[in-house]
């Protein structure tokens, strides 16, 4: 029978291999919060909402194992119970929950990724990798991707490739959103001749999702980067699905117009039918440190690989903006930027569905300002110089014990109802919102 030093012996073992174990591996778990009311002062459509309330939840769970494996789950979850569209009152999206391996200059990665690509603020036309939820449109929100990603450092060169074995694609406002056209809807057409006219009741009803060819299969992307002292450059492909699909309705109605354009006045039911298609991007970014200042500039070159006269065949994307910190004092600073982004196209689009037309020639200037560590303010300000439409965005936050955050938001959107912004003029709006961290 072993004796009793034995048993000692084997306890002291056991807990020095626990002890061992513990200190090789690491977790941690937290919960951001945030609950949310929003008020339209103006009513738009019959079956759309004039106030929404959210509550938002965003677990982060964090494990690692030595140096060189890690686990993380960052979902998010949104809970919108008084949306009329019913799409929309329940949102899950696995954002980024990955297995990384990790070495000294090189990383694997497997799982539900989020990526930053770009250098520009508010529009990067390089930030396309990632599907979007668009039930806000000028709020979008980037979707987790299922990916394998290989990245390795070399010095001051880094490079990384993406493979995206099925891209699902963006998500469109629901039927009884107030973020679709309900006046006027100038449809992507051929010759862009088309113009719809709205009624005041109407009803979408939108189908499944469809590819066209094999949109949807086998994405990949690949970026390499240097970073200097002064100046950091990147260049980036990307194969695979548009971020924003193509939307050809199916409408009724009666001809009021054929020249020189065709105008429908359209019975109230329209069916949207939407398509991913496949595109192939190449595209640069610049950004240089002087005298104080960021510099940057990004430009990309897309071309469509599908055979469909509503599409482009190529466009054109191009940002310059100017970065700059203040400091106030002890306890103020400032972050202020300006950009310019203008874009050119194979034909002109003048659909109001189309996100990025807004930025054909635009002029965006914002900052952040922050002091004594708990108050915040936000300004946004956009021009679409080509129709004169604009875009303002105000906040206030104010921090509290730490972990708590209170804050005001009011947007307001200007420009005639038949531009790619002024089309949500009526979407104006203003917003409380508390958040916790745990």
């Amino acid at each position: 029978m072993p004796s009793l030093a034995f048993y000692l012996s084997l306890i002291l073992l056991l807990s020095a291999t626990t002890s061992f174990a513990a200190r090789k591996t690491e977790w941690s778990l937290h919960l951001d919060s945030r609950i949310e009311a929003v008020y339209f002062p103006q009513s738009y459509g019959e079956d759309t909402n004039d106030d929404l309330y959210r509550l938002e939840l965003n677990p982060i769970y964090r494990w690692k194992y030595l140096d060189s494996v890690r686990f993380t789950f960052k979902p998010l979850f949104i809970a919108n119970p008084n949306n009329k569209s019913t799409e929309e009152q329940t949102f899950f999206d696995p954002g980024e929950t990955f297995v990384r391996y990790q070495r000294e200059n090189l990383s694997l990665q497997a799982g539900y990724n989020i990526f930053s690509w770009g250098v520009t603020d508010g529009y990067n036309p390089l930030d396309i990798l990632n599907p979007r939820q668009y039930f806000d449109p000028l709020h979008s929100r980037k979707l987790g991707l299922l990916s394998l990603v290989y990245s390795q450092t070399l010095g001051s060169w880094d490079y990384e490739v993406v493979f995206i074995p099925l891209n699902q694609g963006s998500l469109l406002p629901g039927d009884n959103s107030r973020w679709l056209p309900r006046q006027i809807f100038l449809p992507q057409t051929a010759d862009n001749d088309l113009i719809l006219l709205l009624p005041e009741n109407l009803r979408y009803h939108s189908r499944a999702r469809k590819n066209l060819g094999t949109s949807a299969e086998n994405n990949y992307a690949f970026r390499l980067q240097r970073r200097g002292e002064f100046i950091d450059f990147s260049l980036s492909a990307y194969e695979g699905a548009a971020g924003f699909p193509l939307i050809v309705p199916e409408v009724t109605g009666a001809i009021v117009q054929v020249s020189p354009k065709t105008v429908i006045r359209v019975d109230p039911d329209v069916t949207l039918n939407s398509y991913n298609y496949r595109i192939r991007q190449g595209g640069i970014s610049f950004v240089s440190n002087q005298m104080n200042f960021l510099f940057k500039a990004v430009g990309s070159y897309t071309e469509t690989l599908e055979d469909n006269p509503n599409l482009q065949k190529w466009t054109n994307e191009n940002i310059l903006g100017l970065e700059r910190t203040f400091t106030f004092g002890d306890s103020g600073m400032l972050i202020a930027i300006l950009q310019y982004s203008f874009l050119n196209t194979e034909k002109k689009n003048d659909s109001n569905l189309s996100v990025s037309e807004i930025f054909r020639s635009a002029y965006m200037a914002g900052g952040r300002l922050s002091w004594k560590e708990v108050w915040s303010a936000n300004f946004l300000g956009l021009y679409d110089s080509i129709h004169g439409s604009t875009y303002q965005e105000y906040s206030l936050s104010r921090r509290f014990l730490d972990a708590w955050v209170l804050s005001g938001t009011a947007s307001f959107i200007q420009g005639s109802d038949d531009t790619p912004l002024g089309v949500y003029g009526k979407n104006s709006s203003y917003s409380i919102s508390l958040s916790r961290s745990f």
